[in-house]
């Protein structure tokens, strides 16, 4: 397959990776004025540019001046658990003393 070349005129989110897809949206004055379209995988990420697995002349056209975005594989980079609250209780059945030295998780804050 072919692929695109989408130059910058910043430096690229030090966020996006290969394997990350593109998206893309017209703009004009007053804001965006199209739903993001699905442009293809970053095959490459490099200062000031990207390369993404897609034709030059299928749809849709990259043009200068477009809202460019990317996401994520969530398959990838998920790993904990997701959410703002948590509600934990510890019991113990035994008639033996216990004690608990430390408590540690993980959870990553859900926007969604």
């Amino acid at each position: 397959m072919a692929h695109t070349k989408i130059n910058f005129n910043n430096t690229v989110n030090a966020s996006a990776q290969v394997g990350d897809t593109i998206y893309v949206s017209s703009v004009l004055a007053g804001g965006i004025t199209s739903e993001p379209i699905e442009a293809g995988a970053i095959i490459e990420v490099q200062q000031n540019h990207v390369i993404i697995d897609k034709d030059v002349g299928t749809a849709p056209i990259i043009t200068p001046g477009m809202f460019i975005l990317f996401s994520k594989p969530t398959e990838v980079n998920d790993s904990s658990l997701k959410g703002y609250y948590a509600d934990i209780t510890f019991e113990n059945y035994s008639n033996k003393y216990a004690e608990l030295y430390s408590i540690s998780s993980e959870a990553v804050v859900s926007s969604k």
